[in-house]
């Protein structure tokens, strides 16, 4: 670990989430009835965002990642669009339920992403996606009706990707937007052509605002060095014909 890490906080953050979360977990067991109200089901994802809270006012941490990043109208238009779209396609009813996605995502997103990612963000890439993985993991294995050997995977991936989301665009909103479309999706609605259809747009929607500019800018960065490497290829045969042209000139 680098100096920069600090333990202390991330034990901090991690005990207070897995504490919220087996609260969550004993009173649902004990009322099941909860288990279908909204309220209910948001409350279980508040042990990431509470547990980042506590420890970065214990210990001061800070992090870079915020609600809207790099740009606040493209996180605004990636939690928008996909609700508005979805509302159009399933009813009010639907994109509520979009929206309500997208605010357990964040939930959790502020304390992986938003927190314990950056605290980890000086360790190369796989072993911080391989820390927080285990740690999501762990926190995740009171939920017996998974199948846990495949949920690993599925965390990995996760921890990967969104991590990229977070890393690249510095937004919370679209790491909890990414978060929340898988939670959504798992409905049922891909079932449906439509709803399938208008999940693959989502997600080239998403592509397109954050990382069309990028990806155009990798472009001109490969022409310029690609332009740079033939003019100092052409440099030592151009220098090599005047001293040739010197030397028959005044032999």
């Amino acid at each position: 670990m680098t100096k920069s890490i600090h333990i202390g906080a991330i034990a901090t953050f991690y005990i207070v989430a897995l504490m919220l979360r087996l609260i969550t977990l004993f009173v649902g067991n004990k009322y099941p009835e909860l288990r279908e109200h909204y309220a209910f089901q948001l409350s279980t994802g508040l042990g990431p965002i509470v547990g980042a809270f506590v420890a970065m006012a214990i210990f001061k941490r800070k992090t870079e990642y915020t609600l809207v990043g790099k740009s606040v109208w493209k996180s605004v238009a990636t939690i928008t669009v996909p609700c508005v779209v979805f509302g159009i396609i399933g009813g009010l009813d639907t994109g509520i339920l979009c929206l309500l996605a997208f605010v357990y995502g964040l939930l959790e997103e502020y304390g992986w992403r938003g927190y314990l990612q950056y605290e980890l963000r000086e360790l190369p890439v796989w072993q911080y996606v391989l820390i927080i993985t285990v740690m999501w993991f762990l926190w995740h294995l009171d939920l017996g009706h998974r199948n846990m050997l495949g949920f690993f995977p599925l965390l990995l991936f996760a921890s990967w990707g969104i991590g990229k989301v977070a890393s690249d665009t510095h937004s919370l909103l679209f790491c909890a937007a990414f978060h929340g479309i898988v939670n959504f999706s798992k409905r049922g609605l891909l079932s449906d052509t439509t709803y399938l259809v208008a999940f693959i747009c989502v997600i080239i929607f998403w592509i397109v605002i954050w990382y069309s500019r990028h990806l155009q800018h990798t472009k001109e960065g490969l022409h310029q060095r690609e332009h740079q490497e033939r003019i100092a290829h052409r440099q030592p045969v151009a220098e090599e014909q005047i001293k040739q042209y010197a030397i028959n000139c005044f032999p």
